[in-house]
């Protein structure tokens, strides 16, 4: 699937994460509330530069 924003075409991320539904920790609303847990989960790099109107910002 390609994507489009503002005339730039770019792929997305894929950014699946393995998750289930753990312990009861509480209730709301009569409903048992429950603890997610996740595995597997992708370390994203961090990008620091910004760019805003087509110029570089620090």
């Amino acid at each position: 699937m390609q994507l489009h924003y503002r005339g730039a075409t770019y792929e997305p991320a894929n950014n699946a994460v393995e998750g289930w539904e753990g312990e009861v920790i509480g209730k709301y609303r009569g409903v048992p509330l429950r603890q997610h847990q996740f595995r597997n989960v992708p370390n994203q790099p961090i990008d620091l530069r910004l760019k805003y109107r087509g110029a570089w910002v620090k």
